[in-house]
């Protein structure tokens, strides 16, 4: 298959024999994607600034016979203001690896690029960091079709909260307040339902 032109935001990367990377996207056109950044940690790459993860990038790949190479790259939008703010950052940082957790490779979920984009920017301008986490998850769980039963909460309220995060935009979050307590209590359900998901034990959420 030819070299191939995508819109996509960085999930993250690791280091790959002595000068490359594989760095994990997901992408409009082919969903999450697992790719080989040859030479990219040497000083004069050409890919140098444009791995960073929560980049949302135009880039080239080439679907190889044994692995997809990434060619050429360009950041679009860098989302520095995210950068600048040590819980907004945390908070970005969970999405992109609870994304990468939750999806297979090859995995394309229709409009998940245009949810990311929206939630990253909501991001920027909220103070209600966690609720902007818990309502992308949601979104995520319910769209690969693994959101968990939430009737076993006791309280109606509980029930309400989550359908009210799957239901409306990301945006919409902001309207919600969450005391302490009942904020300890969804953070804690939706870590155990994506460990359930993906084998892996993750730090709790940014509240």
């Amino acid at each position: 298959m030819k070299a191939q032109n995508i819109k996509c935001i960085i999930l993250g990367h690791r280091n790959y024999g002595e000068f490359n990377k594989i760095v994990f996207l997901y992408s409009q056109e082919y969903g999450k994607l697992k790719v080989v950044a040859k030479g990219a940690r040497k000083i004069t790459s050409k890919f140098t600034g444009h791995l960073e993860t929560l980049n949302f990038c135009s880039a080239s790949i080439y679907f190889g016979p044994r692995s997809t190479i990434l060619t050429e790259i360009e950041t679009i939008q860098s989302n520095k203001h995210l950068r600048t703010d040590l819980t907004k950052l945390k908070a970005a940082l969970q999405i992109a690896e609870i994304t990468d957790q939750l999806l297979f490779e090859n995995q394309n979920i229709t409009n998940l690029l245009e949810l990311l984009k929206q939630t990253l920017d909501q991001l920027i301008i909220s103070q209600k960091e966690s609720i902007i986490i818990y309502s992308y998850i949601i979104k995520l769980l319910d769209h690969t079709g693994h959101i968990p039963d939430f009737s076993d909460f006791k309280e109606d309220k509980y029930l309400k909260f989550f359908h009210y995060l799957k239901i409306n935009p990301v945006a919409d979050a902001e309207k919600i307040s969450l005391s302490k307590e009942e904020n300890y209590i969804i953070n804690n359900k939706l870590k155990k339902a994506i460990e359930t998901q993906t084998d892996r034990e993750i730090k709790s959420f940014t509240i």
